[in-house]
């Protein structure tokens, strides 16, 4: 099974079939939910409250570093760190089912973090602080080169051929020939600039860190907030697990305060690494793009993207570069 189309045949008799291989017994109500690397449904159970299933896209993890996010999150439970573990039948958690893992994990009813809210922000730091505490290292899981990742997803757009292999991408998929100096120009500018801030100040030594945690990964349930969806964890830098939080363009420093002071709460802060927060938001930008190129194949991309690829869209993507730039030091001033 490649991984191209490797959804291809994740139908609804597949996905029950799957769950009812563990000797759960679904209501055949099948709910999918927002996520496109992965695919995650809610599935009804036979009286008992419904259960989020988690299908690997093929060939993204290996079956070591899936385990090791498994038992990294069991870990985490047993601590008290309030974090969605997968559930286990007969002491495994990692399930297979017709050549594709899976997993089983309760539903949790909540809301997302207001992106404004002062108070939450605090909490918000204070999960993170807590997890970052109790967080085992990682053995199996990639360690954070934000210089690799930045060539290897400019290298992608500027060629046409995908990370995950030589295939050519769709012509109305690259960048358009005319726009390719510009866009050169402004990569060098920016990784001159992110190469002399992690030249000023990179962490001695990585620690184990979420990877991912924006405000969809945050779920507030009774009062208090759980952590989601750890398919990016990583050895990583903390404030990577930080600055997604920070909203505010103008006048970030009362956000920063408060998700910081929640922090400290569990473990200090290296201030020195906001000078990174720029490299980090410039990484994300670039890999964004290349990400939608490299899964254009998979038919749910092309729904939910539709947008893709237009010229207007790959102004707007050298517009968002250009504003990684001016607004440069802008967090750590």
């Amino acid at each position: 099974m490649t991984a191209t189309h490797s959804f291809s045949s994740l139908i609804p008799d597949v996905i029950l079939d799957a769950v009812e291989s563990t000797g759960l017994w679904s209501d055949s109500r099948i709910y999918p939910l927002n996520s496109y690397e992965n695919r995650v449904y809610q599935i009804g159970i036979e009286e008992a409250s419904p259960v989020i299933a988690k299908f690997y896209r093929p060939e993204r993890w290996n079956e070591a570093q899936i385990r090791e996010e498994h038992q990294t999150l069991l870990k985490l439970k047993a601590a008290g760190v309030p974090v969605v573990a997968p559930l286990e039948f007969n002491g495994e958690s990692l399930l297979r089912h017709n050549d594709m893992y899976f997993c089983l994990s309760p539903r949790l009813v909540g809301q997302h973090p207001e992106a404004d809210n002062l108070d939450q922000l605090y909490q918000i730091g204070e999960l993170i602080g807590q997890l970052h505490k109790t967080l085992p290292p990682f053995k199996e899981r990639i360690s954070v080169s934000p210089l690799s990742q930045m060539d290897d997803a400019a290298n992608q757009i500027l060629t046409g051929r995908t990370l995950f292999g030589q295939s050519e991408l769709a012509e109305e998929l690259q960048l358009p020939e005319k726009l390719k100096p510009i866009y050169i120009r402004q990569i060098a500018t920016l990784r001159d600039m992110c190469e002399t801030s992690i030249k000023s100040y990179w962490p001695t030594q990585l620690r184990p860190i979420h990877g991912d945690s924006h405000r969809s990964n945050l779920m507030l349930h009774d009062d208090q907030f759980h952590l989601l969806d750890f398919d990016d964890c990583q050895n990583g830098v903390a404030v990577q697990d930080l600055w997604l939080h920070i909203t505010q363009t103008e006048n970030p420093r009362q956000q920063l305060s408060e998700i910081i002071e929640g922090y400290e709460t569990y473990l200090p802060f290296e201030t020195r690494e906001l000078d990174l927060v720029d490299v980090f938001k410039c990484v994300r930008v670039i890999s964004y793009t290349a990400w939608l190129q490299s899964r254009w194949h998979d038919p749910a991309f092309t729904k939910a993207f539709a947008w893709f690829g237009s010229e207007d869209y790959w102004i707007n993507h050298l517009n968002e570069l250009k504003n990684c730039e001016l607004e440069w030091g802008q967090i750590s001033r």
